[in-house]
């Protein structure tokens, strides 16, 4: 049994570093993708963890199923096709913010087919996971809501994760589309307070989380803002937890890391029984709050994830 299984892309992220003569600019290259990045956040806490997508056959792929197999997640779900491996590259500003541009077209990881999938990867996990960028393009759409279907078939908690990227849709109205039918799918539902706003025109989390809400009422919805901390809602209760003070160096898999810590604390303290108690809820959202801050004073994704010992020391 695992603690989690999650579907969707696994990529090469390349980041631009270095800005003047004295650190000349130069790309480093890991692995990345949010559903990869949130599976190796809850192996790094100590959990298990199988990823189920599609990488090149070629370097970048073998690459990528190196530094799964490092990270202690399951490849059995991973397959090799002859679409190029997708490539992400990130810049980032002063303040560790990222801006995104991709090499995808069509990209391997878009190339999933529902034949791809075993009914085996999906049954023996307590909680299923799965992205918006599995959805911007078949086959790999019909494969994620294939996923999904079979995983609340057997069971599964289904966590998603709006995580809206422009560039890869071929139009916005269509992300939208796409996110508020993952949304109404979910019993776990991790989005920015920027992708709150994108999905229902308003800068009030308040606001954004009514209408949220209206769309799948059993839901427990964590709305992540950054140095701010994170607003969590459930059918019974609203909250905030803090976030810590940390000096942010790289922002990239923050929220992948705060997600996957979430997963897997809940699923070290009974599963779903824990998101219907305040007290305990609180304790998850701050486990992850930590969790998400310490990756952000480290560059990289996989590599900037911290362990448990560093979260627990934090706390």
């Amino acid at each position: 049994m695992f603690d989690v299984v999650g579907l969707g892309e696994l990529l090469i992220d390349f980041t631009i570093v270095g800005s003047n003569a004295s650190t000349p600019r130069s790309i480093r290259g890991s692995a990345g993708g949010a559903p990869a990045n949130v599976l190796a956040a809850v192996t790094r806490l100590g959990g298990t963890a199988r990823f189920i997508g599609k990488v090149g056959n070629d370097e970048f792929g073998a690459f990528l199923e190196g530094s799964l197999l490092d990270a202690g997640i399951d490849t059995e779900g991973l397959v090799r096709g002859d679409e190029a491996t997708t490539l992400a590259f990130v810049q980032l500003d002063a303040q560790g913010e990222r801006t995104f541009s991709f090499a995808r077209n069509p990209g391997a990881d878009t190339q999933l087919a529902v034949t791809e999938i075993s009914d085996h990867c999906l049954k023996d996990s307590k909680v299923f996971h799965f992205g918006s960028l599995s959805l911007t393009n078949e086959p790999a759409r019909s494969a994620t809501w294939h996923g999904v279907e079979r995983a609340r078939s057997y069971g599964c908690l289904i966590s998603f994760d709006p995580n809206l990227r422009p560039p890869l849709w071929p139009s916005l109205d269509l992300a939208r589309q796409m996110m508020l039918e993952g949304i109404k799918l979910a019993h776990i539902v991790k989005l920015s307070e920027q992708e709150l706003q994108f999905l229902f025109g308003t800068d009030s989390i308040a606001d954004g989380l009514k209408s949220i809400q209206s769309l799948n009422q059993t839901a427990v919805y964590l709305v992540t803002q950054g140095e701010q901390g994170c607003t969590y809602a459930t059918p019974d209760f609203t909250g905030h937890v803090a976030s810590i003070a940390v000096q942010p160096v790289d922002t990239t898999a923050a929220g992948d890391a705060f997600l996957g810590a979430f997963l897997y604390a809940l699923t070290r303290g009974g599963s779903q029984a824990s998101l219907q108690s305040e007290a305990q809820m609180r304790n998850l959202v701050r486990f992850a709050n930590v969790a998400g801050g310490l990756t952000t004073t480290k560059s990289g994704s996989f590599s900037a994830l911290p362990g448990l010992a560093e979260v627990e020391a934090m706390l």
